[in-house]
């Protein structure tokens, strides 16, 4: 190493700033890779005796084969379409998919530092987040850019991840953004991309964050927010006001609404990321599990024709179908 024990004497700007960069990045990564706090056995316990959904697992192969990697987030269409972001650069970031898996077009080269969330707003344009920048994108289905978004605020920290994670859609047209890998905080843009307001820092505390990494908004305009490190799902007004909190314990990785209300959350143990990951349906009104299936979901979304769309940080596309009973 570079600064060391013996040339601390002078104690050099060079090695106070490789010192100061060293202890960002272990502060940040240690609240977001650390190990079980103690409560995997609690979300054990409740997915033990949640009942298993029936699903059919339906994995798409792209034609024409295209080797994307670490598929971040996806997001579907009323029509079976399939939004990919994912982060191979020799590729579009985002790739539009039929439901058989044939490519219809691809778009965002050369926007995103790190594709992170994707979502489709009711209008059925494509929101785009990079968790890097905090630079938020919105296109048109075709792929034409309509808004291009700063959120502004990016801690100068090392970590690659240290911006915005995901976006929802409140039934005013406003714009819910959670700016959570470093910031803690949820921000609110008007339809124009404007910020109007924002809540919340980092902490434990109700309306406090350690990493909102997900958020969905209910029909009456309820704000739900995956406080993935605080092991939570807290619930707040449209104003930002905290109304209560759901304990899920391990991991509340990433949460969404289906277009018939059901709530659907993405849900892991912290000492095992993405090996013990499960899709779990929730009761809105007092969280719940009401039934589950194994999958991993980085970001989940729920198409528009209602399907599961786990985005597993793979080459992997699968979507599950609910099956009626």
């Amino acid at each position: 190493m570079l600064c060391s024990a013996n040339k601390l004497k002078g104690f050099p700007a060079f090695c106070l700033a490789v010192l100061l960069s060293l202890s960002a990045h272990a502060q940040v990564d240690d609240e977001i890779f650390g190990p079980d706090k103690g409560t995997d056995y609690l979300l054990r316990r409740a997915l033990a005796v949640t009942p298993e959904m029936e699903v059919q697992r339906i994995d798409i192969e792209l034609n024409p084969s295209m080797e994307i990697a670490r598929i971040s987030a996806m997001a579907g269409d009323a029509q079976g379409n399939v939004y990919l972001f994912q982060r191979n650069t020799d590729y579009d970031p985002v790739i539009v998919l039929d439901p058989e898996g044939n490519v219809l077009r691809s778009f965002g080269s050369g926007l995103f530092s790190y594709p992170h969330g994707i979502r489709l707003d009711p209008q059925g344009n494509v929101w785009a987040v990079d968790a890097m920048t905090s630079r938020i994108v919105k296109f048109s289905s075709r792929g034409e850019m309509l808004l291009d978004i700063d959120l502004g605020d990016v801690p100068d920290i090392s970590r690659i991840q240290r911006g915005a994670a995901d976006v929802a859609f409140a039934p005013d047209g406003r714009i819910y953004v959670a700016d959570g890998y470093a910031n803690g905080r949820i921000v609110v843009l008007n339809a124009e991309g404007e910020q109007l307001f924002e809540w919340g820092s980092r902490g434990t505390r109700p309306g406090e964050f350690n990493l909102p990494h997900s958020l969905a908004i209910s029909p009456d305009g309820t704000v739900y927010v995956a406080d993935r490190e605080n092991g939570r799902i807290q619930l707040f007004t449209a104003e930002g006001e905290y109304l209560r909190e759901w304990q899920t314990h391990g991991r509340p990785v990433s949460i969404d609404f289906a277009p018939n209300g059901d709530l659907y959350l993405s849900a892991e143990p912290r000492s095992v990321s993405m090996r013990e990951s499960v899709l779990v349906k929730i009761d809105p009104q007092d969280g719940r599990f009401l039934g589950k299936v194994a999958g991993f979901g980085h970001q989940l979304s729920v198409g528009g024709d209602g399907v599961l769309l786990p985005a597993s940080l793979s080459d992997q596309v699968s979507i599950y179908r609910i099956r009626q009973e």
